[in-house]
Order: C-alpha cells, then sequence, then structure tokens
C-alpha cells in the first residue's frame, strides 16, 4: 500500500489536485465563515477568501507540485503566479457576480464551478509559464 501511496503523489496531477484542493477548501472555508458568521457582503468575502487561498495555493504549488525549492526563482515565479492570480480574481468575482446576481446560483455552487473551470487553465499556466524548470534541472533528470 504504501508504494501504491508513493507512486500516487509521484503523479503530477494528482499533486496539483491534492494542492488545489487545499487551497479550494480554504477558499469556501473562509467564503462560508465570512458570510455566515461575520454577515460579509458575499463578494467582498468573494476577494478576501480568494486571496488567502492564493497564498496557499502558490506555496503548495510551487514546493509540493512541481518541486520546486529553489530560492532564486521565487521573486519571479510570486510575481508571475499572483499576476495570473490577480486575473484570475478579477474572473473569479465577475463570475461570481453572474452566477449569484443574474443566474441565482447559490454562491458556494457557484464557487465550485469557477474554481473547477479555473483549475483547469491554471494547471497548464502554472507548468509551462510559472513553474518551468532550469535547462540544468531538466538535462540531469
Amino acid at each position: 500500500m504504501k508504494v501504491f501511496i508513493a507512486r500516487l503523489i509521484q503523479w503530477r496531477v494528482l499533486r496539483y489536485l491534492i494542492s488545489g484542493g487545499s487551497a479550494v477548501v480554504t477558499n469556501l472555508t473562509l467564503l462560508f465563515v465570512l458570510v455566515h458568521f461575520f454577515h460579509v457582503w458575499y463578494l467582498l468575502a468573494s476577494v478576501i477568501a480568494f486571496t488567502v487561498s492564493m497564498y496557499v495555493s502558490f506555496m503548495m504549488q510551487k514546493f509540493f507540485t512541481f518541486n520546486d525549492y529553489s530560492k532564486e526563482k521565487m521573486g519571479r515565479q510570486s510575481i508571475l503566479y499572483f499576476g495570473f492570480q490577480v486575473f484570475n480574481l478579477c474572473l473569479n468575482t465577475l463570475f461570481m457576480y453572474m452566477g449569484v446576481d443574474l443566474f441565482h446560483i447559490p454562491y458556494l455552487l457557484s464557487q465550485i464551478l469557477i474554481a473547477a473551470a479555473m483549475a483547469f487553465y491554471s494547471f497548464l499556466i502554472f507548468k509551462h509559464l510559472v513553474f518551468t524548470p532550469d535547462i540544468i534541472y531538466t538535462e540531469n533528470l
């Protein structure tokens, strides 16, 4: 069983799903707490929750999904990552508004649907643009 789990963890897409799942759980939990317990307007709560989950996602993607432990690339990667996430935040807010106010979808369901769509194209961006391995690293594999 340990060998099976070790092989599953080696599969990058699964690690991406675990990392993204951690960020989504952070996002949804914080969104729920802010709206239901602190009565924060759902769009503001969505922005706050998305921002916090973005930090969780960056750390998990860098170190767990893409096994990138370099410190010297972290500045460039964080700029690319957070720049891309600002774009995602704008899309997320727009789609939350559309889902909740225009299509009357419950806000948590709307957020789940948006997160699933964003996860697909974000993996490709992270893999090919943000956490790209160095040529030297690739040649040594």
